[in-house]
């Protein structure tokens, strides 16, 4: 338990100032593009993965049905938001999501009265979430 908190611990440190940097997204237009544009779940995989938290890349429609996450109804930082179309790792302090566009308020993208669902992933036993991942362990090959 002590190295999914420091995974977690680790995720937002490294994921949350990174994104500062870019504006963000309050325009409910851009909270659009986001839920749109891409399902986010090569961008949330990557994020955990760069955090030593590792599993299999999955697309948005196939979180409900995978063993390696578990639905919560309490969200806490680190867990995921889920739409069937779209994920972000969700911010519990301010009510933000983690998006590949930036930092996106949770009230924007469900505007449109679709609330999402939470997941949190599953640490298998034998795991040891926090460690570094190899050159290049964080990047799909697509071909």
């Amino acid at each position: 338990m002590r190295r999914l908190l420091f995974a977690v611990t680790a995720l937002v440190t490294f994921a949350v100032p990174s994104l500062a940097a870019i504006q963000a997204a309050s325009d409910p237009q851009v909270a659009s593009l986001g839920r749109h544009h891409d399902d986010g779940s090569e961008y949330v995989w990557r994020v955990f993965c760069n955090s030593g938290l590792r599993y299999s890349f999955i697309p948005a429609s196939q979180f409900p049905v995978s063993a390696r996450f578990e639905e919560v109804n309490s969200p806490q930082t680190g867990d995921i938001a889920w739409w069937p179309e779209f994920v972000a790792i969700f911010v519990a302090q301010n009510q933000s999501l983690i998006t590949q566009a930036g930092m996106v308020k949770l009230a924007d993208l469900s505007a449109d009265g679709a609330r999402p669902h939470f997941f949190r992933m599953r640490v298998m036993a034998g795991e040891d979430p926090g460690n570094k991942p190899t050159t290049g362990e964080c990047e799909r090959n697509l071909l």
